[in-house]
């Protein structure tokens, strides 16, 4: 008798606890898949998507890039460094940029690199680069940055003609100086 009534409070409780346990589960979040929003096939995505109050990389980028125009490069780089994606390449160029212009060479070169890591074919990184190796006296580099710009989009392209232009004001300086 008393093993009859184990073997009955055993399969009450197992019953219960099968009822249960599905039903506790069904109040666990479910577990959302993280987007990769450097994706292009992904920006539209909700996830992606800029929250209330919060600018996207491209508005960020924009901002930065009119500021910088505009020769206010402290702030400029203040806004380059809100983009939530420091990775993307046109914010690492305005990062570089806005330091070079800042006066700090150095510190500007890793982000050009860093943005041709992510797309070699970004020609006006490739001009910032090459002034930049210029403030440094390495003619030899600026010249490597203007071939290659040459190669990727020509000669008529704007980033070999401004990066032409002051490699030529560059030898014009060393020439008279």
């Amino acid at each position: 008798m008393i093993a009859v009534r184990a073997l009955l409070a055993a399969t009450c409780v197992a019953s219960v606890l099968a009822l249960v346990a599905p039903a506790s589960a069904d109040f666990d979040p479910p577990v959302k898949k993280k987007v990769d929003c450097t994706k292009p096939e992904n920006k539209s995505k909700a996830a992606c998507k800029p929250k209330r109050g919060e600018a996207s990389v491209d508005e960020i980028y924009n901002a930065g890039y009119w500021m910088a125009r505009q020769g206010q490069y402290a702030e400029a780089l203040a806004i380059f460094q809100m983009a939530a994606d420091q990775d993307d390449p046109r914010i690492l160029t305005g990062i570089g940029l806005s330091t070079r212009k800042l006066g700090n060479i150095d510190a500007a070169l890793p982000y050009y690199v860093r943005a041709l890591d992510h797309d070699p074919n970004m020609v006006l990184t490739r001009a910032y680069l090459g002034e930049a190796h210029l403030h440094k006296g390495n003619l030899a580099a600026a010249e490597a940055e203007l071939a290659e710009i040459a190669r990727r989009c020509g000669t008529a392209c704007e980033a070999h003609a401004q990066l032409s232009k002051t490699i030529a004001t560059y030898k014009a300086a060393a020439v008279k100086g």
